[in-house]
């Protein structure tokens, strides 16, 4: 059984280059324009390590993933994905799985897990940005076709669909509202 590691105290965490970490962050945008090159498993696996490597309120880690990337098999479920746009070689299914909770989790907890499923999929959209890869979140799909083509267990969620692939241009990061009208400092004046 492997054994899991202490976790990081300030004297042996990594020391991070912060502009590389923040330019990931600011200059991911969504991409929904791919090339036909498959997405190589090292990369798979490291954005799926990253996307596991979220926040999770209490520690409940109330999420599921599945990985599209037979290529029959995501011609379906795109069939039943309108909102994913060009031909992706790569389709991550995020849930929430209710499993993880108990009968007396109120709504308020279970509404956590939609949260931390989304800082997940965050993770996943840099990881495969700084991968060089494009990705883009969806939230137009219909959960019940796609649950039945991926024999998915009934205490999945479905939350939201990521289309990832080779970006078959170069990705421009969108325009943003300007600080000042979205953010206030010591209360909302």
């Amino acid at each position: 059984m492997a054994r899991r590691s202490e976790p990081p105290t300030p004297q042996t965490a990594l020391h991070l280059d912060p502009t590389g970490v923040l330019r990931a962050i600011l200059t991911r945008s969504a991409v929904r324009s791919y090339t036909a090159e498959p997405v190589p498993d090292a990369m798979v696996e490291s954005m799926v390590r990253a996307m596991v490597s979220a926040p999770s309120a209490s520690n409940q880690q109330a999420w599921a993933f599945v990985v599209v990337r037979d290529p029959v098999r995501l011609h379906s479920v795109r069939s039943f994905a309108p909102g994913v746009i060009g031909e992706p070689s790569l389709l991550l299914v995020a849930c929430l799985d209710h499993s993880r909770y108990s009968d007396s989790d109120g709504a308020h907890v279970r509404r956590q897990g939609k949260l931390c499923v989304a800082m997940a999929v965050e993770n996943f959209l840099l990881a495969a940005h700084a991968l060089g890869l494009g990705a883009c979140p969806v939230s137009s799909f219909l959960p019940g076709p796609i649950r039945l083509l991926l024999n998915m267990p009934d205490h999945l969620e479905l939350i939201l669909l990521v289309a990832a692939g080779h970006p078959a241009t170069k990705p421009n990061p969108s325009t943003r509202r300007d600080l000042d009208e979205v953010v206030r400092y010591d209360g909302y004046r």
